[in-house]
């Protein structure tokens, strides 16, 4: 009795001692929170200081912020938002103390790297900035920018006016003009593109984006234009060039002060009038080449095929013909480019109209006919449906011509390869410009005066009515032709559409409307649209039903809803059956669309970034021949139904475990293609990333549990994989993840949070590693707050594993002694970038191997070599004592920072050449208490080398 009355008691004090605990946890966690709140509300003040800081250094012009600056104000503002997450899921009773202990760690840590010193570097003209432009043939070219430029040394002379006909290279004479104000360090150049169908508010949004100045709140004209006045008065020396102006500007509506402050203009117009209109003080008219200039373009336009005399003899009078028109010369040249058979030139000649006269429109229409392909010359017409000059990205526009069956294949990789095809064969014959967009993708543009073309080809087979880019607009029933074949309202603002309009247009088969602020669309809308095929309603945020015409829409192969955010519903869409494409991306929509499942033609479906939870179970095996699927990451994906999408080529989606994807991987490993994919594992609320990566191959494991004899095949091809707060591991590779294959360039890896990880690769004893198939081989590896983490690499690795690594960043890893065993050196040959940093007890950055000992003999008798080391950081490494036992060659070195390493007194750097470090540029020293005085060096004269570069905190 009393052994059970002992046990009893036994089991009280422990429960009481654990809801004691329990309480004390709770009132900790209470504190804890409110302690995290005041630490980011110092750290957000601090952003808050710096942000300010920094936006009135770049609106003087000549300042910008630096990158590891953005970063940080980035990586600042993302943990915000997820202190704000855990402090609303805490008021619900959920107290996550492993997510505040974190946090508390990322704030001291953000703390410690806010310190940046200056936190702008100077604008300089870059190659990466400038305007992609062909060099002058012509001397008259020549002598015009120099004229200019004489002008604009001139400080009476404020503005410049550059007129002249269409296709007489006014722009590239701007272009030019343009790139060599900015290899002057004294000004700041800016360029904006006017157009015809401008608005004087969308101009002032422009100007805007110049002077970093947030209009968004501000609708009255006057009060923007006062706004922006007072912007550019804090600006010293800016050019403005506006180009392609149509109509006289009033440049105190845009706020502009012409000739105050240093601010001048630039002005290119087809037009003198234009130019007087806006008292340019010096107008330029830029003429047509002369038969010299017009033959040299010409020859230079058709690359470097030497002509024969034959041909020379047909070739100039074609170059004749263009009447001395640069862009008239560089589209025929570009259309006859490759052509060496005299018949084909003398065939070509015979074709030529004859009344050209000085037409360049005839010039141009001339060389779309060469093409001869009609699918060419669709593809080259569909792309007038965007605004002029507008930077249309590549794959958005060859998804477009594989909407509009445009291009073909038996996959969309083999589609988007021919659309490749065609886009590159319109550039090269100078139909169209290759460029890159505002985010540096691939981009086609196309030269005013060829969309020009192209506008007046399509008024009549096919016909086109294209309103792209246009300003405040009110649809009209009478101007939608009985026959028009495609419509564009692309980015143009649709005040208002009537509510009985219903235009009769049975041939029309594509109607764009994204991007146009519509709020309504009449429900009789598309009641005569029966042939409509393609219908793109996206980016419109304001829109919030859809009429129920659009259920008998039975001929529509693409519906884009994507971007129409207040969209809570739609129609039935069980009589679509003819549906390829439906993207409902980034909606309110909470419900699948009723009669989905019908839809068994589709191709292609995004659901991305909206609320729904779980897809009807008949769904997915019904669309069988989908070939790309977005589900949003709010729903755990289905695996088993995934497995009979056979023709899937591109995922994305979240598995909201490793058994799930396990399972989904094993059946997709049959198939030996590569696909491409943006695939999340874990809970939705544990996983952290940036937006999604096109065209990217990446997997994002976070928060979960991983045995340690399990084996993860990861896709093949993969580009990219992050682990983040995963447990149970204790080494990533080898045992753990495996792939088949990674990219040409290798594996780019993160790792963060994962407590019980020791290495980063572990081979056991017993297994060889060197032609293991499975085996990773990395390009980039970014390691922090892996508080376990021994070493980076144990046991017998292979040499491919690191020998393609060009980036390593270790941070927050307090057990780590020794960042990488000399045995490892000979295969980082490719290393660009070493970042080491927070890691309280690091004492070698190339570590000794066993047995081998610190004397002086042992010390010269060594070599490390990192031949392409750019960018070195050791920072906050208070026990680092050696960066390297003897010496360390580097010579490609760039920057150098050394910031709280007391311990470190000698460094390693060895160099043989007779002009060492030549791209040396910046030494950055945090010195404490005379440290880099104090250093000794593997050679005494580097230190009188390093002092030009040295810059002290």
């Amino acid at each position: 009795m009393e052994a059970v009355a002992g046990k009893v008691i036994d089991v009280i004090e422990k429960a009481a001692t654990f809801f004691t605990r329990k309480i004390k946890s709770c009132i900790n966690f209470g504190k804890d929170l409110e302690k995290l709140e005041r630490n980011v509300k110092r750290l957000s003040d601090k952003a808050g200081d710096m942000k300010t800081y920094v936006e009135n250094q770049e609106r003087l012009g000549r300042k910008k912020r630096k990158q590891q600056v953005k970063s940080w104000l980035n990586e600042v503002e993302q943990l915000k938002e997820e202190f704000f997450q855990l402090k609303e899921t805490a008021t619900r009773g959920k107290k996550n103390i492993g997510a505040l202990k974190e946090l508390n760690g990322r704030v001291a840590e953000l703390e410690q790297r806010g310190d940046f010193g200056e936190l702008v570097c100077d604008v300089h003209g870059s190659e990466e900035c400038s305007k992609q432009v062909q060099p002058f043939q012509a001397e008259t070219s020549n002598q015009n920018l120099e004229v200019i430029w004489t002008w604009l040394q001139d400080e009476n002379v404020s503005s410049i006016g550059i007129y002249g006909m269409g296709g007489v290279g006014k722009t590239t004479l701007a272009k030019h003009t343009y790139n060599r104000l900015l290899e002057k360090s004294r000004y700041q150049v800016q360029w904006v593109t006017v157009s015809q169908g401008f608005s004087i508010k969308g101009l002032q949004d422009n100007l805007a984006k110049i002077v970093k100045l947030d209009l968004s709140d501000e609708e009255d004209e006057h009060r923007r234009s006062d706004r922006l006045n007072w912007a550019f008065r804090q600006m010293k020396n800016i050019v403005i060039i506006l180009d392609d102006v149509w109509d006289h500007l009033s440049l105190e509506k845009l706020g502009y002060p012409l000739g105050e402050e240093g601010c001048r203009l630039i002005l290119v117009s087809r037009s003198s009038e234009v130019c007087q209109k806006m008292r340019c003080k010096e107008l330029l008219e830029v003429k047509k080449l002369n038969t010299n200039d017009a033959w040299e373009l010409f020859r230079m336009s058709l690359g470097s095929e030497i002509l024969s005399l034959d041909i020379e003899q047909v070739a100039k009078p074609m170059a004749e013909k263009c009447e001395g028109l640069p862009l008239g010369l560089i589209t025929l040249a570009g259309s006859m480019r490759g052509v060496t058979d005299i018949r084909e030139w003398k065939n070509a000649l015979k074709e030529f109209p004859n009344d050209m006269e000085s037409d360049v429109f005839k010039v141009l229409k001339y060389s779309y006919d060469l093409l001869r392909d009609t699918t060419m010359q669709d593809c080259f017409l569909y792309c007038a449906l965007y605004p002029e000059d507008y930077k249309i990205s590549r794959d958005e526009i060859i998804e477009r011509f594989i909407m509009e069956g445009l291009v073909k294949g038996n996959s969309r990789e083999e589609e988007f390869n021919h659309g490749h095809t065609i886009l590159n064969k319109l550039v090269k014959l100078c139909l169209l410009e290759a460029t890159v967009n505002i985010l540096r993708d691939e981009a086609v543009r196309m030269h005013d005066l060829l969309r020009e073309m192209a506008l007046r080809i399509t008024t009549d087979k096919p016909r086109y009515m294209v309103r792209a880019g246009i300003g405040p607009q009110v649809l009209e029933e009478q101007d939608w032709a009985f026959n028009l074949d495609r419509v564009s309202f692309y980015n143009s603002n649709i005040k208002r559409i009537p509510e009985d309009m219903a235009p009769n247009c049975p041939t029309l088969s594509t109607l764009i409307l994204s991007r146009c602020d519509l709020t309504m669309i009449p429900g009789s809308f598309f009641q005569y649209m029966s042939n409509l095929q393609l219908l793109d309603l996206s980016n419109n945020s304001d829109l919030m039903e859809l009429p129920s015409c659009i259920s008998i829409l039975g001929s529509l192969r693409v519906l884009s809803l994507r971007g129409c955010r207040r969209l809570k519903s739609m129609p039935s869409l069980g009589k679509l059956k003819n549906l390829r494409v439906l993207d409902v991306s980034y909606t309110g929509i909470k419900e699948v669309p009723q009669g989905m499942e019908n839809l068994v033609k589709l191709k292609v479906l995004g659901m991305g970034g909206i609320d729904l939870e779980e897809l009807p179970k008949e769904i997915l095996p019904k669309l069988s021949h989908l070939q790309y699927l977005n589900l949003p990451l709010c729903m755990n994906a289905p695996g088993e139904d995934l497995t009979s999408l056979e023709q899937l080529e591109e995922f994305t989606g979240r598995f909201c475990d490793l058994h799930n994807f396990h399972k989904f991987m094993s059946s997709h490993h049959k198939y030996e293609k590569v696909w491409c994919y943006d695939i999340f594992v874990g809970q939705a609320d544990s996983l952290h990333f940036d937006r999604f990566v096109l065209k990217q191959r990446r997997v994002i494991v976070g928060d979960c549990t991983i045995e340690a004899a399990t084996s993860i095949f990861l896709p093949r091809g993969i580009d990219i994989l992050k682990i983040r707060k995963c447990h149970g591991l204790s080494s990533c590779f080898v045992e753990n993840f495996l792939s088949r294959t990674t990219s040409l360039r290798g594996l780019t890896c993160e790792i963060e949070y994962c407590d019980e990880i020791e290495w980063i690769v572990n081979v056991p004893s017993d297994r060889d590693t060197t032609t293991d198939p499975h085996c990773i081989s990395f390009h980039s590896l970014k390691v922090h707050g892996l508080q376990n983490l021994v070493g980076l690499c144990e046991g017998k690795i292979a040499s491919h594993t690191f020998s393609g690594l060009t980036e390593l960043y270790i941070h927050n890893c307090d057990r780590m002694k020794k960042l990488f065993p000399r045995a490892v050196l000979q295969d980082l040959k490719n290393l660009e970038k070493l970042a080491v940093g927070q890691c309280s007890e690091m004492e070698e950055i190339i570590g000794r191997e066993a047995g081998e000992g610190s004397s002086q003999s042992s010390s010269t008798s060594t070599t490390a070599d990192l031949p392409k080391l750019k960018r070195l950081s050791l920072r906050d490494l208070p026990e680092l004592k050696s960066i390297c036992e003897g010496k360390l060659m580097c010579d490609s070195v760039e920057y150098m920072r050394f910031h709280k390493c007391p311990k470190l007194k000698r460094l390693p750097f060895y160099t043989t050449n007779e002009h060492p470090f030549p791209s040396l540029g910046e030494i950055r020293v945090y010195d404490e208490e005379n440290w880099w005085e104090r250093l000794e060096w593997e050679q005494s004269h580097l230190n009188t080398l390093f002092q030009p570069y040295i810059k002290f905190r």
